[in-house]
């Protein structure tokens, strides 16, 4: 997860610490920065949670009380609604999954454009917006 220069990166089955901190080494090289997350009940970071700028951080589950995250305003994803905290912050618009209505007022309530997309396929795979989406 991109927050400025700064990338936070889950460690889970799927992403080790030697491949983080490789990564992390890269980003250096460039003037940027990265640490490790670990996670323990998610597969992908931005799984339970998403940085929508601003110092704004959709979040939930094992997220809500990690100290990683406490520099940011916390919107906190409701109970039943975790799907939702996958969202994609772009040209000032945030894109938000469909059915989660809690999440998306919570949203449009700081002020944000909220384009809301079905991912109901995305989602027969496990699938959520910023695992399908290729951004520069």
């Amino acid at each position: 997860m991109m927050v400025g220069d700064h990338f936070y990166i889950g460690i889970s089955a799927r992403t080790n610490q030697e491949g983080a901190q490789q990564f992390i080494r890269a980003l250096e090289k460039h003037g940027m920065s990265g640490e490790m997350v670990p996670l323990h009940t998610i597969l992908h970071l931005k799984t339970g949670l998403s940085y929508i700028e601003n110092n704004n951080l959709l979040i939930s589950g094992e997220f809500l009380d990690n100290p990683t995250f406490s520099q940011f305003h916390h919107l906190k994803v409701a109970v039943g609604e975790e799907y939702g905290a996958n969202c994609i912050w772009v040209n000032g618009k945030v894109l938000v999954p469909a059915g989660y209505p809690q999440t998306q007022k919570a949203i449009e309530a700081l002020g944000y454009e909220v384009l809301v997309v079905d991912t109901s396929e995305y989602r027969k795979i496990d699938g959520g917006l910023s695992c399908l989406s290729l951004r520069f």
